[in-house]
């Protein structure tokens, strides 16, 4: 992908995670069973985390009142200027909150910071392009302490839903464009876009999990635990038969101690 497309899709994404209709749909506070699950079985009392795609604090507010020391950053400043509002009200805090405008793929941390780096609901998938997308895993690794966890979710190109005729058509476009030459949008395996105003996000793209397993392991990371949200939040392990289930997947992944 060439600068001047990913700049262009990042501020499309960020514009439209800046509307307001877009930011009130993000003022809900509270973790999944599924992240309830995880953060108990990854995350360390006290442990400093780094919370990527923070939206309005959905997941960053929770943990800090938890006991957690909690940084959240996101692209959005209008998301941003929420989160800091709803923590206002949040339980008194246990740990430490703070939020900050920013870009996951130029983490302006010093190396090995965090005990732990978040990037739920699905957020890494709208980082533009493959390249964007190893740009952020490298930066987490970076801003990970040897031993660190990074927990990610995101979604399958396999599951059968709704979306499954969306998908398609994405992909017709793709083999159009590489096979035809013609000048459509989609240029990635994954890549959809929707012009449609009731639609929060623009552009998403969409893998195989194999291909992040790939991803994380090629970047330095020791993948640990991969499972759906349904079966986490049904305290099942994965198998060969979720992989056309509907709902999100979740990576655990592991900074090892010598990279």
């Amino acid at each position: 992908m060439d600068a001047d497309r990913y700049e262009a899709l990042r501020t499309i994404i960020r514009d439209s995670y800046e509307d307001a209709r877009v930011v009130t749909r993000y003022v809900q506070i509270g973790l999944w069973p599924s992240e309830e699950t995880l953060v108990a079985d990854h995350l360390a009392d006290g442990a400093h985390v780094l919370d990527l795609g923070c939206g309005a604090g959905r997941v960053a507010i929770p943990l800090a009142e938890m006991g957690l020391d909690v940084v959240g950053i996101d692209l959005s400043a209008g998301m941003i200027a929420a989160a800091r509002e709803q923590a206002k009200y949040a339980k008194e805090l246990e740990g430490a909150l703070r939020f900050e405008t920013g870009d996951a793929t130029d983490l302006q941390f010093p190396d090995a910071s965090f005990d732990a780096v978040l990037f739920f609901y699905n957020g890494i998938e709208l980082v533009p392009g493959r390249l964007g997308k190893l740009k952020v895993l490298e930066e987490v690794l970076r801003v990970l302490r040897p031993g660190g966890r990074f927990l990610m979710c995101v979604h399958s190109l396999f599951a059968a839903n709704v979306h499954v005729p969306m998908r398609l058509r994405a992909f017709a476009r793709l083999l159009a464009r590489r096979g035809l030459g013609i000048p459509l949008r989609e240029q990635e395996l994954g890549e959809r876009f929707i012009d449609d105003e009731i639609e929060e996000a623009p552009y998403l793209q969409v893998w195989p999990p194999s291909r992040w397993r790939r991803y994380l392991a090629t970047s330095g990371f020791r993948v640990l635990d991969f499972n759906s949200r349904h079966r986490l939040e049904r305290g099942r392990r994965w198998s060969r038969w979720g992989t056309f289930e509907d709902g999100e997947r979740f990576f655990v992944a592991e900074k090892p101690d010598v990279c």
